[in-house]
């Protein structure tokens, strides 16, 4: 690619739901210090805080339900970008299921009917974030964008209907919309606090205090963990190019990793005292294997992921010792229903699903 890959995007106004969320506060951070953008975060608090955009004033934070298109509809007036993250996780879709279709499908229905009858005159693009659970167990690896969805659980089955919902409303009425699947996305920021975080933080949690890393199943289950500087950078790059409108990108690595791997290489960069124990497979833990083919979005935007595992587990692990050494104790997060934008997909517990 020549030029500038974020053209108009530069300066823009982004409005991004689920803003607070650990992807979400990424996005808005890199939207206002290296493009200059103007960003709206849009979040209910539900599993988030005003902390994660407290480094970054310039953010207008917007406290609401996604359903709520009384609130949501001015919004999308006035936002020519919007990032849809907002969503519920894979852990509480399935005791919810009517709560997960509303927040994963109904709000991106609602927010498209929205700008179909609307039309802002300004409008640029809507990009939904999707998830490489849609995949399911994959036929090939790396799995590119043609393999057909494997629906294993509700959270997929919600995604995937975000997904055409968001392709209908391009195809059917030219509202201008992009999807990305994320695959398994980590790094600094992501907070155990939150009960619904990544594997990678809660195995650094564990490694850090010398405590027991639990693995669900034999460890030998694959995943592609994306840095989540990578991942944002992906999707700034969706939203900003003319060339992404009508199209879904897989955001990943590429590269399987089991998470007997990734555990050993976290017990390692914290010290080496920590044992892991292995417990029954989950209901959730249903793919063996994963990882994501980034080459679509290299060939068509020029995206391709630059930080490799072990360097972003070194840069996730200062992190975590820089924060520990110097923030105050903090109090529990109050716990709510909606994922804030955490990734769709990140991995949970001792798998990632």
């Amino acid at each position: 690619m020549t030029g500038d890959p974020y053209g108009e995007l530069r300066g823009g106004r982004v409005l991004v739901t689920g803003g607070l969320g650990f992807i979400g506060a990424n996005v808005c951070g890199f939207l206002v210090r290296t493009l200059g953008c103007r960003v709206t975060a849009f979040d209910d608090l539900s599993n988030s805080s005003r902390d994660a955009l407290a480094h970054l004033p310039e953010v207008d934070v917007i406290v609401g339900d996604v359903r709520d298109m009384t609130v949501v509809e001015p919004l999308l007036a006035t936002h020519p970008w919007i990032i849809h993250l907002a969503c519920r996780t894979i852990l509480t879709s399935a005791a919810d299921p009517e709560s997960d279709l509303s927040v994963n499908g109904e709000s991106t229905l609602r927010m498209l009917e929205l700008l179909r009858r609307n039309r802002p005159p300004g409008l640029r693009r809507f990009v939904y974030a999707s998830s490489t659970s849609v995949y399911g167990n994959c036929r090939h690896l790396p799995t590119d964008e043609l393999d057909p969805p494997n629906i294993l659980n509700h959270y997929a089955a919600t995604k995937l209907l975000g997904e055409h919902y968001t392709m209908l409303y391009y195809m059917a009425y030219g509202v201008p919309t992009a999807c990305v699947r994320y695959s398994n996305v980590y790094g600094p920021g992501q907070t155990t606090r939150n009960p619904y975080c990544g594997v990678i933080g809660k195995f650094f949690d564990a490694a850090g205090e010398g405590a027991v890393l639990t693995v669900h199943g034999d460890g030998e289950q694959t995943r592609d963990y994306t840095y989540v500087d990578d991942a944002v950078e992906g999707t700034a790059l969706v939203l900003a190019a003319p060339q992404a409108v009508g199209d879904v990108f897989n955001i990943g690595t590429g590269v399987e990793t089991s998470v007997n791997v990734l555990a050993q290489e976290i017990v390692a960069l914290s010290g080496g005292v920590s044992r892991i124990e292995y417990l029954d497979r989950r209901d959730i833990d249903n793919i063996r294997r994963r990882a994501l083919s980034p080459e679509k979005i290299r060939v068509r935007l020029g995206w391709q992921p630059r930080v490799r595992l072990r360097e972003g587990l070194r840069a996730t692990a200062a992190a975590q010792r820089a924060a520990s050494a110097h923030a105050p104790a903090a109090a529990p997060q109050a716990q709510g229903p909606l994922a804030s934008g955490s990734g769709a997909g990140i991995g949970r517990g001792g798998t990632a699903p």
